[in-house]
């Protein structure tokens, strides 16, 4: 049966009697709804040492090596020697033309036969004027000059013995010998080039200590110090090595940003041969701090915070920390934190002082 209504009155109460059974429960239902919470990730905060770890490439270099160079300039006329030979000691390595040389020792010989002629004209003089003093035929002053003049001869003529001896030693430095036993490293002539007395001709290097040469970028050596390290072939990783760091240049290669590092290759295998291209790993000395994902950062004023969760109350509360490293994907902290603290690592971005979350602690 349909019920009519007087009027727009009677119709509000008719609905509101209708709908009265519906309402309590959904207002009971509505007070029973729990608030929501934010939901974040927590790690505990552990001191430790943390050390960075480091890799570069490089090359194995001979730890000792002469650079052997011609004592006089000339024309190459020979090359004996190319890189990789096994010298001895006192083998020739390079010729240079002598023509020139033969050229200066016979100007040097016609120097000598002037000097010995004109010594000996003095000589003579100073002979004949010995003879007239002692019969008072001459002064002494004449005899003391002609006396001068043997002492200028025989001056001039030790210099130009001096001259011939410099031009036959000159001769004998045509030919550049090896100082010691090694191994030729590089050949910096080829026949007909002028070389300069003193420019680098072939090196040799000395001996079988090697040396791993590695370049590696200046804010690197800045930021770390090597602690240990061991090297491998490039072209096969089990032919490995320790290594021993003995030098860092001083100086920074300005057009590549880098500077050399050598290191002592502490009992080499024998595949490890000059030239060959190694891969170098090692580790920093180690960090003293707190080792937190970099998710786990957030900046409060301007300057770096992690937040703190409050396991009794579920509050998250905001800690200066100070950044000491970034080793991949993990950070290095220290400052307001403490042993054991819940850091939160996701869901940071959320947070306000004093907000209540839930939490969750992230597997290890």
């Amino acid at each position: 049966m349909e019920m009519k209504f007087p009027n727009r009155s009677c119709r509000a109460l008719g609905v509101a009697l209708m709908l009265a059974p519906w309402i309590g429960p959904l207002q009971a239902q509505s007070a029973e709804t729990p608030e929501y919470r934010l939901q974040v990730v927590v790690q505990k905060a552990h001191q430790s040492e943390v050390s960075k770890p480091l890799n570069v490439t490089g090359t194995v270099a001979a730890a000792k090596s002469s650079d052997l160079a011609f004592r006089v300039g000339g024309t190459v006329v020979d090359r004996l020697v190319q890189t990789g030979d096994e010298v001895k000691a006192g083998q020739v390595l390079a010729r240079i033309g002598t023509a020139e040389l033969q050229a200066n020792i016979t100007a040097a010989e016609a120097g000598v036969a002037s000097a010995k002629a004109t010594f000996d004209l003095a000589t003579s003089d100073l002979a004949r004027q010995k003879s007239l003093l002692d019969k008072g035929f001459a002064t002494r002053s004449a005899y003391e000059q002609s006396a001068k003049s043997v002492d200028v001869a025989k001056a001039q003529l030790n210099i130009a013995q001096s001259q011939l001896q410099i031009a036959q030693d000159n001769l004998s430095y045509a030919e550049l010998k090896a100082g010691s036993d090694g191994v030729v490293t590089a050949v910096n002539v080829e026949i007909g080039q002028v070389v300069q007395a003193g420019q680098a001709a072939v090196t040799i290097a000395n001996g079988n200590a090697k040396q791993a040469v590695f370049d590696v970028s200046d804010a690197l050596i800045a930021s770390t110090e090597i602690r240990k390290a061991e090297i491998f072939l490039v072209a096969d990783p089990s032919v490995k090595a320790r290594v021993q760091l003995t030098e860092i240049s001083p100086t920074v290669n300005v057009r590549t940003g880098t500077v050399r590092i050598k290191a002592d290759i502490i009992d080499p295998p024998a595949r490890m041969t000059l030239g060959a291209p190694v891969a170098g790993t090692g580790t920093s000395h180690p960090i003293s701090g707190f080792a937190l994902p970099y998710s786990a950062l957030s900046r409060e004023d301007g300057s770096p915070i992690v937040w703190v969760i409050d396991p009794a109350a579920k509050k998250a509360m905001p800690r200066k920390v100070n950044l000491l490293q970034y080793i991949g994907q993990t950070m290095v902290v220290s400052g307001d934190l403490k042993e054991g603290d819940l850091v939160v690592i996701k869901g940071s971005v959320f947070l306000s002082p004093d907000l209540v979350v839930n939490y969750t602690e992230a597997a290890r």
